[in-house]
């Protein structure tokens, strides 16, 4: 079924394909850019560090996304699907560089992006007997309800920050989000789909003639550094590594919730066998190049799926512009700054939709296979570990912080469903409507 907007296969003219790209470039940025400036702080880089590792995750971003969705051999889903440095591994980092040296974390990194794509090899047949289309479903639902979460944190000026929920944060949030409505109900063919960059300009055009942006950063920035490999060395701990790669295999849990979220916008389907397949390894594949550039394994950014319902715009070609805007931003210094500098309450006022979006996703996925008693059960379990323990994070706090790290969000949905799913009895050997039959569409 084709989108209102643009296929995934479908190419819009240039005067619509760049700004449609720097709009998926805006969000992959912001996405791109919580794990390294997270890690950063909490382990006191300077700015010089901070600056090499902001770089190398967005190099690392344009580079797995143009792979994704371009495709190159048998690596490349061939999908509307950006790649960033994924935030589940923030708190690991935090735990494991003070230990081993943030040379034994990016050591870990690699070795678990190996571990991964391993298992993908032994296992790709199996992943839909082991990881469900409604275990994809509640993964994708507990990111969008994670991710609302961050946006209003955003709203309100981000977490920790000086005048945290404080009103003109707000202000400056509702301008944006009400202009992001506004072309979203209104607009017609380019104005409709650039919704969310409109928002975004109207929103810091109002915050900078309010005084609210600093543009210092952007002049002090060099216009040109190329991202250093292996900055701080590589080193290989064995329990840093059984750890991450731990959490490197739960990640493909949510990479099929998005990649089926994505062919459910785009084209109202589930993904082909190969197109899965494809996705999977590239995450395993761009996990590791992500390690050698000195950050953690890659993941889909889960809110630019959401941006392709609001536009209908499901072009990979789009997706692919983005992934070189974000290759010239690792590129170049300015271009990161300019990004750094919007303000955190106009960026949380033009996602709350999309990550929205990314939320009522999960639910048509996990609708869609009809969910019976058993299904019901394991969803019911899988999702109140999952957001249960995320909502009280404390319950935890007597355990050592690699459990909170398992069973909390993401992983704790998702290894709780597929464990459920495969020890209570009533499974079935293959579960309907998990693929579409292979087909020359997406390839």
């Amino acid at each position: 079924m084709k989108s209102q907007g643009y296929g995934m296969n479908e190419r819009p003219p240039v005067h619509e394909l760049i700004p449609f790209g720097v709009q998926h470039a805006l969000l992959v940025a912001f996405q791109a850019l919580p794990a390294p400036l997270l890690i950063a702080a909490g382990l006191g880089f300077d700015p010089a560090q901070t600056t090499i590792l902001v770089a190398c995750a967005l190099f690392v971003a344009g580079i797995s996304t143009i792979v994704q969705t371009l495709g190159i051999g048998s690596v490349g889903g061939k999908l509307p699907i950006a790649m960033v440095c994924s935030i589940v591994f923030v708190s690991p980092a935090l735990v494991i560089a003070p230990q081993v040296g943030y040379a034994g974390y990016v050591g870990a990194c690699l070795v678990g992006s190996i571990v991964c794509g391993v298992v993908f090899v032994a296992f790709s047949d199996k992943l839909k007997i082991i990881v469900p289309t409604f275990v994809s479903g509640a993964v994708v639902f507990v990111l969008g309800t994670t991710l609302l979460g961050v946006a209003l944190g955003y709203c309100a000026g981000g977490s920790g920050s000086v005048g945290f929920g404080d009103p003109a944060n707000y202000l400056l949030a509702g301008i944006t989000l009400l202009t992001v409505l506004l072309f979203n109900v209104f607009g017609k063919g380019f104005l409709h789909g650039a919704a969310p960059l409109i928002g975004l300009a109207v929103g810091f055009s109002v915050a900078a003639f309010l005084g609210k942006v600093d543009f210092a950063p952007v002049a002090e920035a060099a216009w040109f550094a190329f991202p250093e490999p292996l900055h701080w060395g590589i080193e290989f701990p064995v329990d840093a590594c059984i750890t991450i790669a731990f959490l490197a295999i739960c990640g493909i849990a949510e990479l099929l919730g998005d990649t089926s979220a994505t062919t459910m916008i785009a084209e109202n389907r589930m993904p082909t066998k190969r197109e899965t397949r494809g996705a999977i390894f590239t995450q395993a594949v761009t996990s590791a190049f992500s390690a050698v550039f000195n950050n953690g394994p890659t993941i889909s950014a889960s809110a630019d799926v959401g941006l392709l319902g609001i536009t209908k715009v499901c072009s990979r070609y789009v997706v692919a512009v983005a992934g070189v805007i974000m290759v010239f931003a690792g590129l170049c210094p300015k271009v990161s700054a300019l990004c750094s500098v919007i303000p955190t309450p106009v960026f949380g006022g033009a996602v709350i939709l999309t990550f929205g979006i990314v939320m009522v996703s999960g639910m048509q996925i996990i609708m869609r296979v009809k969910p019976d008693t058993r299904t019901m059960t394991i969803l019911a379990v899988s999702l109140a570990v999952g957001l249960g323990f995320s909502a009280q994070p404390e319950a935890l706090a007597s355990f050592p912080l690699w459990v909170s790290m398992f069973l909390s969000g993401v992983p704790g949905t998702a290894l709780t469903a597929v464990a459920l799913n495969l020890i209570l009895p009533g499974r079935k050997k293959v579960a309907e409507g998990d693929f579409q039959e292979e087909s020359s569409e997406g390839m």
